[in-house]
């Protein structure tokens, strides 16, 4: 028995459904174990607004907090802050959690695109092209809004003077927050390269915590839009808008995170 099965051995025999929840999304559910800590497990659950397709493909859940625990730890690794609390996925009687710390989260959705891709083709299409390389990336900000309440918008796009304005950050903290979303997509660059893939865009979340920004949520297949070098092939979430089969997605979900990481069961400690 290792420290982290000694450690965690109690939450064994606990019935999380009796458990505060901090949050109950479409993709994942969060419980409360302390004032510090939270539990949290995925969803297999897909969606793509504008290529109106919403479902279930068992699995997915699994190989996202695969590629999430292996991206959390490497980002850490290059001095990142993260929410996740050990370095290790648990497995407790069969379900797969990742600890975290609890925090304030920023209902802001930060995305960083290195090359034209999805709505900005649709929403500019005098300015770029799909596929269209820029030279310096585009930082994008959505607010993290359900659709029911802002008329029949997603994430609706906001800028720094809303950000600053609405009272969401302080300056200080947009411009660690900016910072820390370009380090990111930097150390990504470099392992995608690495793997023969190429990074299109991605979407992360920050949160508060003691007055310092982190990262929180998952950096995933479902976060990260990339394609194979050579063949261009999607090997993240484009495979779902796309329309493919549930086997198809599983499979492309399962190819990305073999070439990010080819030892991923072993980030999983069975208590």
């Amino acid at each position: 028995m290792n420290d982290l099965t000694k450690k965690y051995q109690y939450l064994k025999g606990m019935d999380f459904s009796k458990q505060k929840v901090i949050a109950d999304g479409k993709s994942k559910t969060i419980y409360a174990l302390d004032e510090k800590t939270a539990i949290m497990f995925y969803k297999p659950h897909l969606r793509s607004v504008t290529n109106k397709r919403e479902g279930i493909i068992e699995g997915t859940d699994i190989y996202r907090m695969y590629a999430t625990m292996f991206f959390l730890n490497l980002i850490e690794e290059n001095g990142i802050p993260t929410e996740r609390l050990e370095n290790r996925i648990l497995n407790i009687n069969g379900k797969m959690a990742i600890l975290i710390k609890r925090c304030k989260p920023i209902p802001i959705e930060w995305i960083r695109r290195y090359y034209a891709a999805g709505s900005i083709v649709r929403l500019f299409p005098i300015f770029v092209k799909e596929g269209q390389k820029f030279e310096i990336p585009l930082n994008k900000y959505d607010a993290k809004i359900d659709v029911s309440l802002t008329g029949g918008i997603d994430d609706p796009t906001m800028n720094e003077s809303y950000i600053l304005g609405l009272g969401l950050l302080t300056k200080p903290q947009f411009d660690e927050a900016d910072s820390m979303l370009t380090k990111i997509g930097d150390i990504l660059n470099k392992i995608y390269k690495n793997a023969g893939i190429k990074l299109v865009d991605l979407k992360m979340e920050f949160g508060i915590l003691q007055n310092k920004i982190i990262l929180i949520d998952e950096i995933s297949q479902d976060c990260t839009r990339a394609n194979d070098m050579v063949t261009g092939e999607t090997l993240t979430k484009d495979a779902y808008r796309q329309h493919k089969s549930a086997d198809e997605v599983l499979a492309t979900y399962k190819a990305f995170l073999k070439r990010m990481c080819p030892d991923y069961k072993k980030l999983v400690v069975k208590l």
